[in-house]
């Protein structure tokens, strides 16, 4: 039997407020403050060091709200006090200066994480921008690298308790996937579903993708079964760390042709 509870899901569904797919607001909206820095890709990620490699780069992009004016450097620090990633020990940055010319809206930086740093329990790298031209937006002023040594996907897969939109606190089992670089938590979806586990496949730095899934739940109100997608914020990037077990999905549920409940994180962590 199942250690699944369903938290009433059927009333759940009824009154759930469907999120539309039209844009009311005609009019174009124009902004006019200041040109403020901010991280306009997602404020985190994962970064994953492998054995035998040296080192991983990522890069870091930036944005402002509107083309700068001028000629404008911006760089790239270490917030010292939030991080216990250590610059020069645990990563260097590579490009940390960028310049912003007269029209510009974005900018990029290049940072190299280390091997000889990395650990399986994972470090933290907190950045923010400095420029002495352009102010800090209030939002996505702070950038969060979690760094780790990589550990195989055998380490990964066995027991999770989730804390979860779709079916509120369980223990699921994950497991790896039939077909190579995919894993699967095994019974996540409803009895009456085709396929009751939830297929995801990953990469190499473990960022999660999924194909659309029919979760076997009808709602007789619409007619129509709800399923499962990749959620529809982009700066909302499903990912696992195989070293310290932990996993976040990020779902959008739907009905088709009816309307969505939005974007759902789903959290799992290894027990």
């Amino acid at each position: 039997m199942k250690k699944i509870k369903l938290l009433s899901l059927l009333s759940l569904f009824m009154v759930a407020t469907f999120t539309s797919c039209t844009d009311d607001d005609k009019g174009e909206r124009v902004y006019k403050g200041a040109s403020l820095l901010n991280f306009h890709k997602g404020v985190s990620r994962d970064v994953f060091v492998f054995s035998g490699t040296g080192f991983t780069e990522i890069n870091i992009d930036y944005g402002v709200l509107k083309p700068v004016a001028g000629d404008n450097t911006v760089s790239l620090v270490l917030d010292t006090e939030n991080s216990t990633a250590v610059e020069g020990v645990d990563f260097e940055i590579v490009d940390g200066s960028d310049e912003l010319t007269d029209g510009e809206i974005t900018g990029q930086f290049t940072v190299r994480f280390l091997e000889g740093g990395a650990v399986q329990t994972g470090k933290i790298a907190k950045f923010k921008m400095s420029s002495s031209t352009l102010d800090n937006a209030t939002f996505n002023e702070v950038y969060t690298v979690n760094v780790s040594l990589s550990c195989p996907i055998n380490t990964f897969v066995g027991d999770f308790d989730a804390t979860s939109w779709w079916l509120g606190s369980s223990t699921h089992t994950v497991a790896e996937g039939v077909d190579p670089n995919t894993i699967q938590i095994n019974d996540f979806w409803s009895d009456n579903a085709t396929a009751p586990n939830f297929i995801l496949s990953y990469n190499d730095a473990y960022v999660v993708t999924f194909a659309p899934q029919n979760t076997g739940y009808f709602v007789a109100q619409y007619n129509g079964y709800i399923w499962a997608r990749m959620s529809t914020d982009a700066t909302q990037v499903s990912s696992f760390n195989p070293c310290t077990r932990t996993m976040k999905v990020y779902v959008n549920y739907y009905i088709p042709n009816v309307g969505s409940y939005g974007n759902k994180e789903e959290v799992f962590t290894g027990i």
